[in-house]
């Protein structure tokens, strides 16, 4: 019996997890509670809850309490609509993490090999050409 090629998930809590990070600049991980990493938390746990996962289940990505999750939810919408800066965010994320090109989904490994390589080429020669601006 031939074995299926495993399914790769690109709306996984890690994906998000990496998306926020580096949009917010900050790691939801943290230990803190200052304004920006509980702002990430809170878009991270609302772009989740809108794709049905649980209080629990984002709460243990997040290692928070469920509580937790609920209150991130409950105020994230309020904030959205007075911070604009935090909706920048919270759009740029949800962008990101919606994966717009859902032809991707559908690709076989090979297929994505293939467009990860031409990928890696594309960058190459706009570093090079990065390169030789900063030259000139």
């Amino acid at each position: 019996m031939k074995q299926s090629e495993p399914t790769i998930n690109f709306n996984s809590p890690y994906l998000l997890r990496s998306i926020v990070n580096k949009v917010c600049r900050v790691n939801v991980l943290s230990k803190k509670r200052n304004r920006e990493i509980v702002n990430a938390r809170m878009i991270y746990s609302k772009i989740l809850r809108d794709r049905k996962y649980s209080y629990v289940d984002i709460g243990m990505s997040l290692l928070k309490n469920h509580a937790s999750v609920i209150h991130y939810c409950k105020s994230v919408n309020w904030l959205l609509k007075y911070d604009n800066n935090l909706q920048i965010k919270y759009e740029k994320c949800l962008e990101l993490f919606s994966c717009k090109d859902e032809e991707i989904q559908n690709l076989s490994k090979p297929e994505l090999i293939i467009m990860v390589k031409k990928l890696e080429n594309t960058n190459k020669l706009l570093s090079l050409e990065v390169s030789r601006l900063s030259i000139d």
